[in-house]
C-alpha cells in the first residue's frame, strides 16, 4: 500500500471515528439535561405537596378560635362539627338580637364564608326562655404565603421537610399528645392510631382522639397541635356539651388527625 493510500485510509477512519462521537455525544447532553429538568419538576411537586399540608394545619384551630371569640355575652355553643371544608354548629343565646350580633360578628371571619343561619328557636328551660340556634359556614383557605417562596428547589424541600420525620414512632406520638392535652388542661380518654397509608411524596399516620374539658381548654388544645415541630392536620373534630342547658358546661370531643412522615 502506498503512503498516499494509507494515509487516505487513516484519514477515513479518523474521520468516522470523529462522526461517532459527534453522534453520541449530542443524545447523551440532551438526555443529561432532561433528567434535571425531571428531577427539579419532581423537587417543586414534592415541596408544594408539603407546603399545602402546611397551609392547612392551623384550619381547625382557626376555626374555633373565630367560633368562641365572637361570642356574645351570655350566649354559648352546645355542638360543633368540623370537616371537609364545611363547619355545623348549635349554640343557645338570651335573644335572637344576640344571636344576629354573632352572626354579624362571624361574618367579618377570614376563617369563615358563605354563613348561614339554619335556624332560630325558642327553648324553654327550668321556665327560662332562650334561642337555640343552628348556623353553618364554609372554611376558608389560609392563602398565607409560603417562608420558602424564592429558595431554590433543593434548599427550599430541605427546609420544609423539617416538620416531617423519616419514620414512625408511635410512642412517641403518643407521648406528644398526651404530654399536649395535659399543658392545656384537658383529660385525653382516647389515642387510637390508625395503618400507615403511602402516598408519593409523604405516608400519613391517621390518629382518633377524645379529650374532655372546657371549651377554652379545647382551642388551646387545637392551636397546640398545629403548633407542635411535628406536622398535624386535623381532618375532622366535633363536640358537645355535656349539658346544652349550662352555659358552663364541660364538653367531650373528637378529634380525627394526621401526622405525616417523609418517604
Amino acid at each position: 500500500m502506498t503512503d498516499m493510500a494509507r494515509k487516505a485510509t487513516i484519514s477515513i477512519c479518523l474521520s468516522f471515528c470523529l462522526a461517532l462521537i459527534s453522534c453520541n455525544s449530542g443524545p447523551s447532553s440532551s438526555a443529561s439535561s432532561s433528567s434535571k429538568k425531571d428531577e427539579a419538576a419532581i423537587l417543586e411537586r414534592k415541596a408544594e405537596h408539603i407546603e399545602s399540608l402546611l397551609a392547612r394545619r392551623t384550619a381547625a384551630s382557626d376555626v374555633l378560635d373565630a367560633l368562641i371569640s365572637t361570642l356574645p355575652d351570655r350566649a354559648w355553643l352546645t355542638e360543633v362539627v368540623f370537616g371537609s371544608g364545611n363547619v355545623q354548629f348549635r349554640g343557645r343565646a338570651p335573644s335572637n338580637n344576640l344571636v344576629a350580633d354573632y352572626l354579624s360578628r362571624l361574618g367579618e371571619s377570614p376563617s369563615l364564608s358563605n354563613l348561614a343561619l339554619r335556624s332560630s328557636g325558642i327553648k324553654i328551660v327550668h321556665g327560662r326562655e332562650s334561642q337555640e340556634f343552628a348556623l353553618e359556614a364554609a372554611v376558608r383557605d389560609s392563602g398565607s404565603a409560603s417562608a420558602t417562596a424564592g429558595m431554590p428547589p433543593a434548599a427550599r424541600l430541605e427546609e420544609l421537610e423539617k416538620a416531617l420525620p423519616s419514620g414512625q414512632d408511635t410512642a412517641a406520638v403518643l407521648r406528644e399528645l398526651q404530654r399536649l392535652a395535659l399543658d392545656t388542661g384537658l383529660r385525653m380518654t382516647k389515642f387510637a392510631p390508625g395503618a400507615e397509608v403511602p402516598g408519593e411524596f409523604t405516608s400519613a399516620l391517621p390518629v382518633a382522639i377524645e379529650v374532655s374539658g372546657d371549651l377554652a381548654e379545647l382551642g388551646r388544645y387545637l392551636r397546640g397541635l398545629a403548633a407542635l415541630s411535628r406536622l398535624w392536620v386535623v381532618e375532622k373534630f366535633s363536640f358537645k356539651a355535656a349539658s346544652a342547658d349550662d352555659l358552663r358546661s364541660p364538653v367531650r370531643a373528637s378529634i380525627t388527625a394526621k401526622t405525616y412522615l417523609l418517604r
